[in-house]
């Protein structure tokens, strides 16, 4: 039997790093076999892989340069 509730209250002011992705700082992008990870304020591409998994991990310890600077 499915349950619709989480067994830990998802909360906007709970951050737990390295388990919960960060919302809307990068976009994934399937181009030719090749995941690429792209800012998604301004299009800076931070990661780039074969492998999905290892784009996600790579582009979540990037911060945008462009971004930033900005700022």
């Amino acid at each position: 039997m499915a349950t619709t509730h989480h067994p830990i209250p998802v909360s906007p002011f709970l951050n737990r790093p390295g388990l919960d992705p960060a919302p809307d700082r990068f976009a994934l992008h399937l181009d030719c076999g090749t995941w690429r990870a792209s800012c998604t304020g301004c299009g800076y591409e931070l990661a780039e892989g074969r492998r999905q998994a290892r784009v996600e991990r790579k582009a979540a310890r990037r911060s945008c340069p462009v971004c930033v600077e900005v700022a």
